[in-house]
């Protein structure tokens, strides 16, 4: 089996096995870490650092939520990257299913991306301000630089997993996959 098939787009196969070597590699890492938490969070010491542990004031919806529900977090992530490189795998081989997946998946992560665009405090904490006055001038200064990196990353990886669905999804790319309907012109 070739890695570039004749016929087919070379820049699909080479995406797809790019993020088929990329979420292999963070799955294996996700994996690790979430054996990790689960070895820590089976000694008793842990949750007795946990009971008088607080949350900060003015802490991000995001983290806050990750922190309530660690396990959910990383067992989410190690799903997340194994779907990742199994649609991955699936597209490069041309699978339909592989394709309705990684379309959907390009969808939610565009979403996501623009969910962080315009809210970048649902992972960022909010500049300290009281009145006004800034409490922390540094820390402010730091924060504002954390959410316009995100909000352009944000507006890059959005922006290229909306193209890479549309193209997926509606584009020249549908039809090298065996499954899709064909259409009749006009319609």
């Amino acid at each position: 089996m070739k890695l570039f098939p004749e016929g087919r787009s070379r820049a699909l196969s080479a995406c797809s096995l790019a993020a088929a070597a990329g979420s292999c590699v963070m799955f294996l890492k996700a994996l690790r870490d979430l054996f990790t938490l689960l070895d820590v969070f089976s000694t008793p010491a842990f949750y007795l650092a946990l009971s008088h542990a607080s949350v900060p004031v003015e802490m991000p919806p995001l983290a806050l939520f990750m922190a309530g529900h660690m396990r959910l977090a990383f067992v989410f992530s190690v799903f997340f990257w194994l779907s990742g490189l199994t649609l991955s795998v699936g597209v490069w081989g041309r699978k339909e299913w592989a394709r309705r997946g990684a379309v959907t998946m390009l969808y939610l992560l565009s979403a996501t991306a623009l969910l962080f665009l315009l809210f970048p405090w649902l992972a960022i904490p909010r500049p300290l301000v009281y009145d006004g006055v800034s409490l922390a001038p540094e820390f402010n200064a730091a924060v504002r630089a954390a959410a316009l990196v995100a909000r352009i990353t944000a507006a890059l990886a959005g922006g290229l997993c909306l193209w890479w669905a549309l193209a997926l999804d509606r584009g020249e790319l549908r039809r090298e996959f065996g499954g899709g309907v064909e259409r009749a012109p006009g319609i």
